[in-house]
């Protein structure tokens, strides 16, 4: 092959076409094969050649050699590869310097070898570029396949990799090599542009690969653009290049960023910004399609471009603003990733041109046009555009300027956004709102943003402003006179008068000189006068003069009542306008927090986890920074302690939480000491318990048990609170002392050394005089020494725990007894008496004989004494001093008729009704105690039992190994023993049982009914009371009698089913909501204890879903959620009425509503199998529920998994098809159908049932509301993604088979009214032919109103029909009766007043008895409709 033979256009396309295995080389040398040493003289023959001449390249013999080794080059060993491209390149050196050379001196004799020699070495170079480019990829994808075994070494894949060094040279030559004037060899531009292809092909192919594209290093990729530069920038390989990168952004999703980098730096490098102009005009012009779209295959690649514009505005801001007025458009392309590309593009720019906005002012017009396109794209339909807006906000945050007119705008947004749908637009718009309030630039007092203050401030400088005026707004200093009738002479008076004298600026000042002037020119007016004018003029004058004084009089007091402004420069007038300005920007961004903080508060029981972080972030952010609303976010935070956290890296809702308290309050400031942070902490944790409710109190001492098992707290913060507890050394407000004994009580839940230490502190300041003075802190107290018990380990099962116990002679009982005893006429004593209870409970180790002692004390002081005052009714309230005792219930039932019989007297026997109460409570509290206490002895003897038992079997099993080497007679008894021992833990089995049914009798038979049980003496106490309530009134008793004999009924069934029905009398009849709230709480609990009893009656429990009170109602619902979801009692029909509190005004209760169906929804079918009675309860109710609060309602019972599943939808559709032949209510047809259409009908079968059930609702279709819901449900059927045929041809029935039938029955019915119309006609006619004309008109216009009425029926949609239809035909036959027999009484009345009047006069008698007929035809219709309907239902 000769050198002219060689074609580089035809020589790249069989490269490229062809295979390299197939490549055909004229000259070949086998390569494989070839042992190392006759490789090496292959490659020094080439060697010799080339570098003795760099055109000896042209030779056949030394190319196709050249050629052999590349076509084989993934054989060659490393060594002889880098030797033959160490060769080849440096001849490609020696030929390019002779080319320049050659060029440089215009040697046009030359050109011809050069060029020949230059293509050989080009497509040699290009070769050599792409095999090696070629070995990395293959080389890295082995790597990474083979990375997850275990490597003893390198292989030779990985030895071969890297050729980074031999391609930065080939780079370099042709970089070296394109700065040549090469276009005065290649003159042509095709044969040029081919020589180019060369190279621009390898440069690239190096971002094509995403195995290797990202591995190559900085200085490969700047040859490359260098290479690429030089080529589009000298040689026209413009278009090329843009073709290349615009399929590169097509078709490989990692070139984006390498492409943007080339952009940038044919700008900043080359300055050639032609390119990028090109690019990114094509890319404005392009249509992108939505990814969920299903015509996605030839659209562009949305996401790669997207990254492209990114990452070119963070390169090349510049060139993008050029540009943006193209790119702009792409904000109305259907593909949401470009319009998020393009919203962080304009943040881009935003926060480039920030940073210039010192060199260019002017540029702010730009920014201000831009922030309208973000908030305008917080309107996009896409929430992932919305959260992106956000997020690019977020970065323009962080500059230092900040944009404070745009910040608020932001501000508003951000609050508004709180409320979307998308948990991911939440999430970024609670983390601006934390930004914003982290960068603020309101920091000029310190950075507080307390709004109370701000707004005092701005008040302050609004009255300065208004008590101050500057030098340019005050008028000119000439003051003017009020006008008066005076002469030339009073003027020239005045004149001397004036001279010498300075007018003010003050107008006060002015004003009373020139009156004062006034004055005196009138009294020499008046000697003039006197001389001069005759008496009218005189009289004239003062009448005028007296006008003129009293008018200046005027407006000297009115200027007198103005305040004196203060006049002060214009600079410190625009200062002050500035602070104005300033403080009421703050005032309005510290408005926009306090509006969030009811939406974070909310979005703390949010479903979705980020949220809830970002939510907690932001309260602790506002409530570092004193944003008042913020501390209530941080105590509802507290709930979230009981959050089931999965704690993925510490990330989870618990951790965040103890974060943010440890940050809150139990971190040091490093700002203070040691004793000042002690101090603070101690503050801090007293604080927490201020004002708060029993479940804050309870969720922080989890979050406090929690804190102390981390050690987080110190022993120092300990007794820094015990010394507030304890100081006796002065007054300290009794919240304090409070709080710091409710934080120690907590903090021993976890330590309880921490309560042991200080018992006598305990009993001295608690259950001392301090205690009996605040029972609140005696409360508390009592629940400290609790925490002596120790706390509860987890154990199996739920069984009572003991504790520790102490001596009955132990000191704090009998501190706990005088604190029971304590006589008090307060409410707080209730509650202190339960917990000091409580603790004899869990303290003593016979709590039952000291609560007896403390019930007979009681008991001799409420029933002993001065017999005189015991016949005292309780109405009179013999308390006087007591406000709470004085309270006289109001009487709302009665139940002493049916005790008639008793022998009781009509007047209470006792001394006090409030101490009575107090016993009643103290009565029943113990009883209840006593059931627990009960159950902890039958578990203690079960333990000791059941650990006799196991030392016994081992001893058993000691002695069968003693017994080991026994004889066979001995293995006998051995098996004798073995028997005995199955016998005795038989017996043991059956001793453990007998212990249960000894408790169970005790409880059932001895406490309550027992000969020598103190209880049993009060239930015939309780009994009465709660009876007889018309004597006992007083409401503090009524309210403990009951709540105590529900108590009692905890205690034995026979009790409970004793009074059952008087608590469901007090239940239904009290109107006392305390009462009913407590027995609502009882019956829950006696329902644990007798489920039979209760769930036979529960329909007593679901009337109270019904109440008045919110708080009775919202009570029941949590009662028979726990009830229903841990499976006491039976799901019922009743359930409908816990679907109303779904819409209930008071929102806990709905949410409570709302949880109750969520987690029933959890369990197999439930609400699957009660939505028939739900459905049949909630429409045929009295009264009915509101319609549009029904279709809320089933929207979302019917929102749960079990509509999906298609065997139970086909179920629901078959039952409520049947339920349109159960009634003649229109309004159910249309409950039904609008149930009909909440299903979701995915499938054919579901659509096949519904046409199945077709008879039984064809005569409801002329409904509008009906035909609508079956117009949703073939709409819906239609939308499904992946319908399948039959469906639609199932849907396409349902259609078709819907408008004739609603289209017949409309038919139908004009019929008939048409019929019952002329009928009505024919009997007029025949009772007057007079009336004809009249008649014929009426019908011909009916006759018109029914044509439009038949031709509405061919329309597509369903006509709107009288809501009575069919109610109004079954009508018409009855009012054409009672039509006719009243024609014909009225003619035989015309029969005999035609003998006695003219026929004129009986002509209008006739048409005005006509007129009266037709509107009684109009009443008797509607009355016998609705007799209709009602024998129908």
């Amino acid at each position: 092959m000769s050198g002219g033979s060689f074609v580089l256009h035809d020589e790249l396309l069989r490269l490229q076409q062809e295979d390299e295995n197939n490549y055909y080389i004229p000259n070949e040398v086998a390569i494989q094969g070839k042992t190392k040493g006759e490789l090496t003289r292959y490659l020094y023959d080439i060697t010799d050649r080339i570098e003795v001449a760099s055109d000896n390249i042209s030779d056949p013999l030394v190319f196709d050699k050249i050629r052999s080794f590349l076509k084989n080059f993934q054989h060659l060993a490393k060594e002889i590869a880098s030797k033959l491209m160490d060769s080849l390149l440096s001849a490609f050196r020696a030929e390019i310097k002779a080319t320049s050379d050659d060029l440089d001196n215009n040697e046009k004799d030359t050109f011809v070898g050069h060029r020949q020699s230059l293509e050989h070495y080009g497509f040699l170079v290009h070769w050599i570029l792409i095999v090696s480019e070629q070995s990395s990829s293959s080389s890295s994808v082995v790597a990474t396949s083979s990375s997850t075994k275990p490597k003893k070494g390198k292989s030779r894949a990985t030895e071969v990799t890297d050729w980074t060094v031999q391609k930065t040279k080939a780079f370099d030559l042709i970089a070296r090599l394109l700065e040549v004037k090469i276009s005065k060899i290649w003159t042509l531009t095709p044969e040029r542009q081919t020589f180019i292809s060369l190279f621009t092909k390898p440069a690239f192919q190096l971002f094509e690969d995403p195995a290797t594209s990202k591995s190559h290093s900085k200085e490969i990729k700047y040859r490359a653009f260098r290479i690429l530069g030089l080529c589009i920038k000298y040689y026209g390989y413009m278009f090329a290049a843009q073709t290349t990168i615009m399929q590169d952004l097509q078709y490989w999703e990692h070139s984006a960023e390498p492409m943007a980098e080339l952009l940038k730096y044919l700008v900043e490098k080359q300055d050639y910004t032609q390119l990028a102009d090109e690019i990114l005009r094509e890319i404005s012009n392009k249509e992108f399609k939505d990814v969920s779209s299903k015509e996605v295959k030839d659209s562009p690649n949305a996401k790669t471009f997207a990254a492209f514009l990114i990452k070119l505005t963070d390169l090349s801001p510049k060139t993008i603003l050029k540009n943006l007025g193209l790119l702009i458009h792409q904000l109305g392309s259907e593909s949401y990733t470009m319009r998020m590309a393009i919203v962080e593009a304009l943040g881009g720019l935003i926060i480039e041109l920030a940073h210039q906005m010192d060199d260019n002012p002017s540029q702010k017009e730009q920014i201000n046009g831009f922030f309208d396109i973000l908030e305008e794209r917080m309107l996009d339909p896409i929430a992932f555009v919305r959260s992106k807006v956000l997020q690019t906000y977020l970065r323009i945050l962080e500059l230092k300027i900040k944009f404070p007119k745009r910040r608020y705008a932001l501000s508003v947004l951000a609050v508004r956004h709180l409320q979307d749908k998308s948990s991911i637009v939440r999430k970024y718009a609670i983390r601006v709102l934390t930004k914003l309030t982290m960068t603020h630039p309101f920091s000029m007092y310190g950075g507080e943003l307390d709004l109370e203050s701000w707004q005092a401030k701005l008040d302050k400088i609004k009255e300065e402003i208004a008590s101050v005026t500057s030098e340019d707004d005050i008028p000119p200093t000439i003051a003017i006179a009020p006008i008066t009738m005076i002469d030339k002479q009073e003027e020239g008076e005045l004149d001397k008068n004036e001279q010498g004298e300075k007018v003010t600026t003050n107008d006060q000042d002015s004003d009373v000189e020139m009156d004062d002037v006034d004055k005196e020119g009138d009294n020499n007016n008046d000697n003039d006068d006197m001389k001069d004018s005759n008496n009218e003029e005189k009289e004239q004058q003062q009448q005028d003069e007296s006008e003129i004084n009293s008018s200046s009089q005027a407006s000297l007091q009115q200027q007198q009542q103005q305040p004196k402004l203060t006049v002060i420069s214009p600079e410190k007038m625009q200062q002050l306008t500035l602070m104005k300005t300033f403080h009421n920007d703050a005032v309005k961004f510290i408005f926009q927090l306090h509006t969030a903080m009811p939406l974070i508060c909310q979005l703390l029981s949010s479903k979705s986890k980020p949220e809830v972080l970002e939510a907690m972030e932001l309260l602790v952010t506002a409530y570092e920074y004193k944003v008042k609303p913020a501390s209530e976010g941080i105590r509802k935070m507290l709930h979230l302690i009981w959050t089931k956290d999965t704690s993925d890296e510490g990330k989870g809702v618990k951790m965040k939480l103890l974060e943010c308290y440890r940050k809150l309050y139990f971190d040091p400031d490093a700002r203070l000491n040691q004793r000042d942070n002690i101090n603070t902490i101690a503050r801090n944790l007293i604080q927490l318990t201020f004002n708060t409710t029993l479940a804050e109190l309870t969720s922080l001492e989890q979050l406090l048990s929690t804190v102390m098992a981390e050690d987080i707290l110190g022993d120092v913060v300990i007794e820094k609170l015990w010394s507030v507890y304890g100081f006796t050394g002065g007054n300290i407000p009794k919240e304090q002392r409070r709080g710091a004994i409710i934080i120690l009580g907590m903090l021993a839940k976890a330590r309880t050394e921490i309560v042991n230490e200080k018992v006598d502190t305990l009993l001295r300041i608690g259950l001392g005089p301090l205690g009996k003075a605040d029972l609140s802190l005696a409360r508390y107290t009592c629940i400290a020494l609790q925490r002596l018990a120790g706390s509860k380990t987890p154990e199996k099962g739920r069984s009572a725990h003991a504790g520790i116990r102490l001596p009955m002679t132990h000191p704090v009982f009998n501190r706990l007894k005088d604190m029971a005893e304590l006589p008090s006429q307060e409410m707080e004593w209730f509650s202190m008496t339960e917990q000091a209870i409580n603790a004899i409970y869990m303290l003593g180790e016979h709590p039952d004989v000291l609560c007896a002692e403390i019930i007979r004390d009681k008991t001799i002081k409420v029933f002993g004494g001065d017999r005189s005052r015991s016949e005292t009714p309780l109405s009179s309230s013999d308390d006087t001093n007591s406000n709470t005792t004085g309270t006289q219930m109001e009487l709302d039932y009665d139940m002493s008729l049916s005790q008639q019989v008793l022998p009781y007297p009509q007047n209470p026997l006792h001394q006090s009704a409030m101490e009575l109460s107090q016993l009643l409570f103290m009565v029943g509290h113990v009883a209840l105690k006593q059931i627990v206490h009960l159950e902890i002895i039958e578990a203690a003897w079960k333990k000791k039992k059941t650990k006799s038992d196991a030392d016994n079997k081992k001893k058993e099993n000691a002695k069968d190994k003693d017994n080991n080497n026994a004889s066979k007679d001995n293995s006998n008894n051995n098996n004798n023993n073995t028997s005995m021992d199955d016998e005795l833990e038989q017996v043991g089995g059956t001793a453990e049982d007998d212990i249960g049914d000894t408790i169970t009798h005790i409880r059932e038979r001895e406490v309550l009914f027992g000969p020598n049980s103190l209880l049993a003496r009060y239930g015939p106490l309780l009994t009465e009371i709660c009876t007889r309530n018309k004597v006992y009134t007083d409401r503090t008793l009524q309210v403990m009698a009951t709540l105590a004999l529900g108590k009692f009924m905890c205690v034995s069934s026979d009790f409970c089913e004793k009074n059952l029905q008087l608590l469901f009398t007090i239940l239904e009849k009290s109107k006392d909501a305390t009462i009913r709230s407590n027995i609502v709480i009882a019956l829950g609990d006696m329902a644990v204890c007798f489920n039979t009893l209760i769930d036979e009656n529960i329909s007593f429990l679901y009337n109270r879903l019904g109440d008045d009170n919110n708080i009775v109602k919202k009570n029941a619902v949590m009662v028979l959620t726990h009830l229903i979801l841990n499976g006491m009692v039976k799901v019922k029909g009743q359930i409908s009425e816990m679907a109303k509190c779904l819409e209930d005004p008071d929102q806990r209760i709905a949410d409570l509503a709302k949880l109750f169906f969520t987690e029933l929804a959890t369990k197999d079918n439930a609400i699957y199998n009660n939505l028939p009675d739900i459905i049949s309860n909630l429409t045929n109710c009295e009264p009915k529920v509101d319609e549009e609060i029904f279709r809320r309602i089933m929207r979302f019972v019917f929102s749960f998994e079990f509509a999906e599943k298609e065997k139970q939808a086909e179920n629901v559709v078959d039952k409520l098809c049947q339920r349109f032949t159960n009634t003649e209510d229109e309004r159910i047809w249309r409950d039904i159908a609008f149930c009909l259409s909440l299903l979701p009908f995915k499938s054919e079968r579901s659509v096949r049932k519904l046409l199945e059930g077709l008879p039984n609702y064809q005569d409801k279709l002329h409904i509008e509301s009906v035909h609508k819901s079956f117009q949703e449900i073939i709409l819906k059927g239609r939308l499904q993604k992946a319908s399948k045929p039959e469906l639609k041809a199932a849907l396409d029935e349902l259609d078709q088979k819907i408008q004739e039938k609603s289209g017949e029955k409309q038919g139908e019915e004009n019929k008939e009214e048409d019929k019952n119309e002329d009928n009505e006609g024919d009997q007029v006619v025949e009772g007057d032919e007079q009336q004809k004309p009249e008649l014929n008109e009426d019908r011909e216009q009916q006759e018109e109103a029914n044509k439009k009425k038949t031709s509405n029926i061919t329309k597509p949609k369903a006509p709107k029909r009288n809501l009575r239809t069919k109610a109004t035909t079954q009508s018409s036959s009855i009012k054409t009766r009672t039509t006719t027999s009243q024609r014909k009484k009225s003619t035989e009345a015309q029969q005999k007043r035609k003998r006695r009047y003219d026929e004129s006069s009986d002509d209008e008698d006739e048409e005005l008895d006509l007129e009266d007929d037709d509107d009684d035809d109009v009443v008797d219709e509607e009355s016998s409709s609705d007799d209709f309907m009602e024998e129908d239902e």
